[in-house]
Order: C-alpha cells, then sequence, then structure tokens
C-alpha cells in the first residue's frame, strides 16, 4: 500500500535535489507557494494525517464507509484552501531541515502502521473535511495522491522561479 506512497516522495526528493535552499525558498509568483512551503505543506500534512490514523486506531468503535473519491485531489483545477493548521509558514527554511522533518514524518507514519493490526485498517474511521470519514487504509492511499498532487504543483513553482 505504500509503494505509490514511496515512489511519489522520491520523486519530490528528485525535483529539489541539487538546488539551493536559497533557489527552493523563493516564491514564483505572488500568492503562490515556494517550493519549500509546498514541502513544509506536505510534512504538516502527514504529521496530521499520521495523528489522524493513531487516533482512529486507538478508538473503540468500528465502521465500514464507503469509498471516497479523493483521486479528485489529482485534479489541478480543483481548489480547496488549505486548513490554517496546514498552511506553510512565509520564514526562511533550509532545505535540509524541510528534508529532514518530511523524512521524520514518513518514519513516524511506517511505524504506526507497523505497529496497527492491517486487518482494522478498513473498520477504523475519522474524517477529511471535504471528503467525510475515511477508513485508515484510504487515508494511507490518500497520502499519495495528497503528495502527487503537489508534485505537480512543486514542478511549477520550480519552473516559475
Amino acid at each position: 500500500m505504500m509503494n505509490h506512497n514511496e515512489e511519489i516522495r522520491d520523486q519530490i526528493c528528485a525535483a529539489v535535489s541539487g538546488l539551493s535552499s536559497e533557489t527552493l525558498n523563493r516564491k514564483p509568483a505572488e500568492g503562490k507557494w515556494s517550493p519549500v512551503q509546498v514541502l513544509e505543506h506536505l510534512y504538516l500534512m502527514a504529521k496530521a494525517i499520521t495523528a489522524g490514523i493513531m487516533q482512529a486506531l486507538a478508538a473503540t468503535e468500528e465502521a465500514v464507509t464507503e469509498p471516497k473519491p479523493y483521486q479528485l485531489t489529482l485534479d489541478r483545477n480543483r481548489f480547496i484552501d488549505a486548513p490554517p493548521h496546514l498552511v506553510p509558514s512565509e520564514e526562511f527554511i533550509p532545505l535540509g531541515d524541510v528534508r529532514a522533518r518530511l523524512d521524520q514524518s514518513r518514519s513516524d507514519l511506517k511505524t504506526v502502521l507497523a505497529q496497527s493490526e492491517e486487518s482494522l485498517w478498513n473498520r477504523k474511521l475519522y474524517p477529511h473535511p471535504v471528503f467525510g470519514p475515511m477508513d485508515v487504509a484510504q487515508w494511507v492511499d490518500f497520502i499519495g495522491i495528497h503528495e502527487e498532487r503537489h508534485l505537480a504543483q512543486l514542478k511549477e513553482a520550480l519552473d516559475g522561479i
């Protein structure tokens, strides 16, 4: 299940490899995120999703939900503002720092998943702000879809700076 997530993360890392922190902290245009801000958003999302997965797995309630159309996230013509706690800061962040945060958040996710029973993933839910209740398996898949969307944004930002 994590294969797609790892492939996308590798593409994200390759896209910024060899570029300076100064370059990556530049915004392509007013109102657009810099490449580092895109990476910080991915870190913030990963951290929030991992916390939600932990909460869902710890809950005693179990339920089943229908598959959600979160693949719509890939459509860059659809735009939803990130909640305030997932909006990246305006501060300069060295590439090494944001990469370390991304690596740590991925490691934390893998630890939580490894310590859980995979058979529970389809019965433990927590809500997505747009798609409603999603089970843990959907959330794990959503991570890769979400990062794939932002890989496109990252490439756009890099083309614009």
